[in-house]
């Protein structure tokens, strides 16, 4: 456990700069989304910038998960430790998790000192709690899958370079990976039985989307009242193959990858 924290710490450590830099460019972005929104006389305009900052969130986990793996490559560390490829792996997804969880908190904040100072200028005729719930909810789902993918192909591609051989064409390798996983869920998709079994076995009711209008003297958004069956098996299906990407990147990882 003592290790686990001391991994989580140092990843917190060489990781930090990265995040301090985001918040900057998030302010930065809201502070742009004033100067236009008070310049064209649209107050609307800021609350559109913050919601385009929180979609970015899907980007920027993985992105920071990126960031952490380039910089311990560079170290060549983790050759030499004497802890497990999950070991070394999980804490970059926690400290990333933690980062994309807090920035949508801040970003959260400013939408509701924004609606709170234009209260008559909202996307929103209301507080939109449950929606802002659903979309950070959403947001970091995204972003969490993108990142298991992210540490699994960067994991693969670097341990390719155990063979001479290929190691100056590894990018074929991986993008021959993507395509012939992408082929294999679309013929599994193709065969009737199983796409019955996927998307009609287990299903929810969710709105069927979001509704977004802006009109000379006003705007309005929200949930669509027309109600959609969202199967859940697909997402489950998802879900164990990034545990299981995860797992394989863990095991590459163990076997001393060099970057």
């Amino acid at each position: 456990m003592n290790a686990f924290k001391g991994l989580l710490w140092k990843d917190f450590k060489t990781s930090k700069v990265w995040f301090y830099g985001w918040i900057a460019i998030i302010f930065l972005i809201y502070i742009i989304g004033m100067v236009i929104g008070n310049f064209v006389n649209e107050p609307i305009i800021v609350q559109i910038f913050i919601i385009m900052i929180g979609v970015f969130h899907i980007a920027f986990l993985p992105g920071i998960v990126v960031s952490m793996l380039r910089l311990e490559g560079k170290t060549q560390l983790w050759l030499h430790s004497p802890n497990s490829g999950f070991m070394l792996l999980l804490p970059k997804l926690i400290i990333a998790f933690i980062y994309s969880t807090v920035s949508l908190l801040i970003v959260d904040l400013l939408g509701v000192i924004t609606m709170a100072v234009f209260p008559e200028d909202s996307i929103f005729s209301y507080w939109p709690i449950k929606e802002g719930i659903l979309f950070n909810l959403g947001v970091t789902v995204v972003g969490l899958y993108f990142s298991g993918w992210t540490i699994f192909l960067w994991t693969f591609y670097h341990s390719l370079s155990k063979y001479p051989s290929i190691k100056s064409i590894r990018w074929i390798f991986v993008a021959g990976f993507i395509i012939v996983y992408q082929s294999v869920v679309a013929f599994l998709m193709s065969i009737e039985w199983v796409e019955r079994f996927l998307f009609d076995t287990f299903t929810v009711e969710v709105s069927s989307g979001v509704f977004f209008s802006v009109g000379s003297n006003e705007a309005n958004a929200g949930f669509d009242p027309e109600m959609i069956l969202l199967p859940l098996l697909p997402l489950v299906f998802e879900g164990m193959v990034m545990m299981i990407v995860f797992i394989i990147a863990c095991w590459l990882l163990d076997r001393k990858v060099e970057v």
